[in-house]
């Protein structure tokens, strides 16, 4: 639905203004819709509920689901560089405590965690991704350690549900593979060593889109409404500018980045990659603390894919896919602080590309990402306690 609905915005009603492309002032107009569409969100019940810089959130219940998908249409379907993800959680804890809304408060948060968790499996297009994200959950408390078992056989169903079985064909599936990553047959020590190189930038400048992210938070404090169209009018230049100087798409500044992620590796330009990931890094960063909703994993994903594909205009004979691997697992892993899962996310974009190869610059990325991003809550735990709490808590 998210897919068709940008199509229809972004490429059909374009062509239907008679435009090649998106003109200027659409690209502008549009996220100011999104902004004032979160702004009614507001007024609902619920007031969107927790942003993205507080993570993943499995307490969307109906009475505030409909504030919560309202701002979610805002922001995903009108260019502002969130994920899908937590939307997809909104929907399954909602539903969980919509059919368990007689049972007892800890049977319905139990079926909520459930359902969320189907839920967010669908688009990662395996089980395997989620399960490790609640086993990280589960160590650091953030999900009963009960749930554990109970979660792991739901993943399993919803995968049924997804891929079918015998002469069923399922609901459908998707798949988080990157189109056109190079075959890596073997990991060289340029590998290694570059891709260690990348890890450290990816996680950085993923930790510096969180930073900005909560100083614009702070500013969102005192005027909500200025701040939200303030990051709208501000991703809207940034596409533009990026549009202008490089030749390429909004894509590579709008949206996820999931859509931008093929043009992106196909940049052969390393001061428009540059530009690329300065300008996405503000636009993610904006728009985790201005008060729109989604998801933080898949901007992060592409800042490590444009960190990867530096990478590589400045050491040619580093493998692409191994430095992918290795920026995506430290982006996600400094993001989220669930190393494990960040590893296996980043494997799974290279799983056309010989990803078993990449297993080692996984790890080594993945541990980069964790530990700086430990090293910053420690840090603000030090300095600056409101953020520490607000980090303990993402």
């Amino acid at each position: 639905l998210e897919d068709h609905l940008i199509t229809a915005v972004w490429q059909d009603l374009p062509k239907a203004l008679g435009m090649t492309e998106p003109a200027w002032w659409l690209v502008v107009l549009l996220p100011l819709i999104g902004a004032a569409i979160v702004m009614i969100a507001w007024r609902l019940p619920g007031r969107t509920g927790s942003g993205p810089l507080e993570g993943l959130h499995f307490d969307v219940t109906p009475a505030i689901f409909a504030s919560v998908i309202l701002a979610a249409f805002g922001t995903l379907i009108f260019g502002l560089s969130l994920g899908p993800e937590a939307p997809l959680l909104a929907c399954g804890t909602a539903a969980g405590a919509f059919v368990l809304r007689r049972q007892p408060d800890p049977v319905m948060k139990f079926g909520m965690l459930m359902t969320a968790l189907a839920a967010i499996a669908a688009i990662f297009g395996s089980p395997i991704v989620v399960v490790l994200m609640l086993a990280e959950f589960t160590a650091l408390g953030r999900i009963p350690a009960a749930a554990l078992m109970p979660g792991f056989v739901a993943l399993g169903v919803a995968y049924v549900a997804e891929t079918g079985v015998g002469g069923w064909s399922g609901l459908g599936s998707s798949s988080l593979a990157v189109p056109g990553l190079p075959e890596l047959t073997s990991t060289s020590a340029t590998d290694i060593l570059v891709g260690l190189a990348v890890s450290l930038v990816a996680a950085v400048v993923t930790l510096i889109a969180r930073k900005f992210g909560q100083r614009i938070a702070v500013m969102a404090r005192s005027n909500p409404p200025l701040v939200l169209i303030g990051v709208a009018l501000l991703t809207s230049g940034l596409a533009i500018a990026v549009r202008e100087i490089t030749g390429g798409s909004v894509n590579l500044v709008l949206f996820s980045g999931q859509m931008g992620t093929p043009e992106m590796l196909a940049e052969t330009s390393l001061g428009a990659v540059a530009l690329i990931i300065v300008a996405k890094l503000i636009a993610y960063g904006g728009a985790l603390g201005a008060g729109f909703r989604g998801g933080p994993i898949f901007p992060a994903v592409f800042l490590g894919v444009g960190v990867a594909v530096a990478g590589t205009l400045i050491f040619p004979s580093a493998s692409l896919t191994a430095l992918v691997v290795a920026a995506v697992a430290a982006a996600v892993a400094a993001a989220l602080r669930v190393p494990f899962t960040a590893a296996v996310l980043a494997l799974m974009l290279a799983t056309t590309a010989g990803a078993g190869h990449a297993s080692a610059v996984a790890i080594f990325g993945a541990t980069i990402g964790f530990l700086l991003r430990v090293a910053l809550d420690r840090w603000e735990a030090e300095h600056d306690p409101a953020e520490a709490l607000a980090a303990a808590q993402s």
